[in-house]
């Protein structure tokens, strides 16, 4: 049976062509567009809670280099030992206040109280030998006295007797021979006079000397008794200075050699913090900086005095001096918080310090844009840090919002979006 086909079959097939074209030229449009919008739109989502963010300030910045560390006293005393000893009162503990008289451990020797013993009864009985040489002396000044007293006498009786006899003799009565002898005799017993004179002076220098040499040998004896009483003196530690007790280097029995470490005093007027900072940060510190030290939440103005060339652990010692009375509760050894200032700048752009940012070096950062709910990849220079903060050199402007949580994970992202 022939069929009979219709003339409008060709152009029905044709229009089901036409769709079909129509329907892929769509498609392949609508994935163009898809990929387009992608590019201007990131599909990457990020938490506004899982979100820390950071605003951009203008306005002066200073730097600082933060540390901590512990309060010392500038003047310590090391009390060693002076003899050999053993510990047999331990009076007080470290951290005890102290005056300059207060004990703080008992110890004994006994060879020592029997040395001072000795050093006394050897002091008294040469005290005894000086007084009984003063009193021996003292008797031939007497004796040597009442002959230069006798010897006077006799000189003035022959002279009495010369001024008597002259006028005797001028009259030719009294023969020359006797006026000659009677002349002699006074010769004799002025002569006589000045020996005896002369071994008086002499007799009162002998017996200064004696004396003088007597009494150096008494000064020796007593140098001898307040050495050896000193040291028992010693035997009872005492603080020497007011402050604190800071270490007690013994304990109860212990026997102690001479030059033994017994205790640190150290005092509560003069107290300077050793703050420990990072090597890294120490090449900014200079002697006298300013700088503030926390204690117990005050924070007290201080100036940096010394520099510790060494470094232990990664970290540098700075001691810092306090330019102010510190508060009461201040003490040696208290831990303590500082900050030291390096320097500052006038007019600059600072924001908290982004995660995985280090100073001076150019990192990628997300930055918000004005409605809050996507944030943009961009490049910032940084600067110098000083606490929290660092310094923006290049990239950002004042107000801008940075992203301050660790999103190194989106770093090939060039966009995110935020979402609540």
């Amino acid at each position: 049976m022939d069929i009979i086909k219709s003339k409008n079959a060709g152009s029905v097939q044709k229009w089901y062509a036409s769709r079909r074209w129509l329907a892929i030229f769509g498609a392949i449009g609508v994935v163009v567009f898809g990929m387009a919008m992608r590019t201007g739109t990131s599909s990457t989502n990020i938490s506004r809670d899982a979100l820390v963010v950071g605003l951009v300030k203008k306005g002066r910045f200073d730097i600082t280099v933060d540390g901590y560390g512990e309060l010392k006293s500038s003047s310590k005393r090391l009390i060693t030992s002076v003899s050999k000893a053993t510990v047999e009162e331990v009076v007080l503990k470290p951290g005890a206040k102290v005056t300059a008289d207060s004990v703080i451990l008992r110890m004994s020797n006994p060879q020592i109280d029997q040395d001072l013993d000795l050093a006394r009864q050897q002091l008294e009985a040469e005290k005894i030998s000086v007084e009984e040489i003063a009193l021996t002396k003292q008797r031939e000044l007497q004796d040597e006295d009442a002959k230069l007293l006798e010897a006077q006498s006799q000189l003035e009786l022959v002279e009495m007797r010369q001024k008597a006899l002259a006028e005797v003799a001028k009259q030719g009565i009294l023969s020359n021979i006797e006026y000659a002898e009677i002349n002699l005799k006074v010769t004799q017993q002025q002569r006589n006079l000045k020996i005896q004179r002369e071994r008086y002076a002499t007799l009162q220098k002998i017996n200064r000397a004696q004396v003088e040499i007597r009494n150096k040998l008494v000064e020796q004896k007593r140098l001898a008794y307040e050495k050896i009483l000193d040291q028992k003196n010693k035997l009872t530690v005492r603080a020497g200075n007011e402050g604190t007790l800071q270490l007690l280097y013994v304990e109860l029995g212990q026997s102690i050699e001479p030059g033994k470490e017994l205790a640190l005093v150290g005092g509560d007027k003069d107290l300077n913090a050793l703050i420990k900072i990072p090597q890294s940060k120490s090449d900014s510190v200079r002697i006298d900086q300013s700088a503030r030290i926390s204690v117990g939440g005050n924070m007290v103005p201080a100036k940096v005095v010394q520099i510790n060339p060494g470094v232990v652990d990664g970290s540098v010692t700075v001691e810092l001096q306090p330019t102010q009375t510190l508060p009461d509760n201040a003490r040696p050894n208290l831990n303590v918080n500082a900050v030291i200032e390096v320097g500052s700048y006038d007019d600059a752009l600072f924001v908290d310090r982004p995660a995985n940012v280090s100073p001076n070096s150019s990192v990628n950062v997300f930055v918000l844009d004005k409605s809050g709910d996507s944030a943009e990849r961009v490049s910032v220079d940084f600067g110098q840090e000083s606490g929290k903060l660092i310094q923006v050199k290049k990239g950002l402007v004042g107000g801008a919002k940075v992203v301050l949580t660790d999103v190194s994970k989106y770093a090939a992202e060039k966009s995110v979006s935020i979402v609540d």
